[in-house]
């Protein structure tokens, strides 16, 4: 998307929003944390999304994402806010760009939309764990604060959400590139600690194998896209590290997965009754997912079945931890 197919905001405007309850910006599922994709784990069919990011500096400070032109400034913290969240592939080869591994709903797109949007365009997970990706909407945690006002200049829905200057009805977001919104201010940095934390519970390990299997080879390294679009692939690999942390990971992966095995059949048979040719591509994956999960669930059990669950292995506090975070009740007694 380039400037000029975006409404100008002078970077020191006052910049407002207001949602019209379009559905626009919820016509397709989200990107999740761990701990919601867990809660919604019978609404949305979870699986790691890939994409590659150009670097900020790779192009004279040329932001693709947004189509947007940096300053040195502008470009050295983009950079340090993508080195905190991702994964900089330009570590260990000549390319230069950021790998952002996330995990993500999918479904058919065929239905564009959100599977929690109701048929009056609400959401409804509104108040049910609503994923802090949907909350800090039209806003993008990649960007740190004092650019966000250059998010806002490249959104495009084609309804008039983001205004410049105020108007009744409407929120003031940021004003003198700065959020001032208490609530999208809570939102972005939930998010940027949750993707930062993600990478210490299993984002590094999992990042690690892909790196092996698919950034260093030229042919799947093609299919991952650049800026736009993303690749989605099984969530297999983050749940088995989940299930090494612990007895109570690997039990709450276990549920994870049998939920849903039940949850890819439900759409598999709605899809087929809807009888959309186009549909036929998710099925396929889907049915793909459903035969890893089948595979792994009996390594799963068997693991439970086994004495003394990596007693000892990892240090209580750092199990405790990511328990927590997944939201498993510890139980101090075991």
């Amino acid at each position: 998307m380039s400037i000029a197919e975006t409404t100008t905001i002078n970077p020191f405007d006052t910049v407002s929003f207001n949602c019209t309850a379009c559905g626009k910006c919820c016509n397709s599922p989200p990107l999740l944390s761990v701990p919601e994709l867990l809660h919604h784990e019978s609404l949305f069919v979870g699986s790691l999304a890939l994409r590659r990011i150009s670097s900020p500096e790779s192009e004279a400070s040329f932001d693709a994402r947004r189509g947007l032109i940096l300053s040195n400034s502008d470009s050295a913290l983009l950079t340090e806010t993508l080195d905190a969240q991702l994964f900089s592939a330009k570590q260990t080869k000549s390319a230069d760009f950021y790998v952002s591994l996330m995990p993500m709903a999918i479904d058919y797109e065929s239905l564009k939309k959100c599977p929690a949007l109701a048929e009056n365009n609400q959401c409804r997970i509104q108040h049910n764990r609503k994923p802090v990706v949907c909350s800090m909407v039209p806003f993008d945690s990649l960007y740190p604060d004092s650019l966000q006002h250059l998010v806002l200049q490249s959104r495009h829905y084609g309804e008039e959400c983001i205004m410049s200057g105020t108007k009744a009805g409407y929120q003031v977001v940021i004003e003198k590139q700065q959020v001032v919104s208490q609530e999208y201010q809570t939102a972005l940095q939930q998010r940027r600690a949750e993707l930062i934390l993600e990478k210490t519970v299993w984002a590094n390990q999992v990042y690690t194998a892909l790196e092996q299997q698919l950034l260093s080879n030229p042919q799947e390294l093609a299919k991952i896209p650049i800026d736009t679009g993303l690749l989605s692939i099984s969530i297999l690999p983050m749940l088995m590290v989940l299930c090494e942390i612990s007895e109570p990971c690997a039990n709450r992966c276990l549920q994870y997965i049998n939920a849903q095995i039940d949850l890819i059949d439900s759409k598999i048979a709605q899809a087929i009754a809807r009888k959309i040719p186009a549909d036929k591509a998710m099925t396929k994956e889907f049915r793909f997912f459903k035969e890893k999960y089948l595979q792994f669930r009996p390594y799963l059990l068997n693991k439970l079945a086994q004495p003394n669950f990596r007693k000892d292995m990892i240090p209580s506090e750092q199990v405790n931890a990511v328990e927590n975070y997944l939201g498993i009740v510890f139980n101090a007694t075991g």
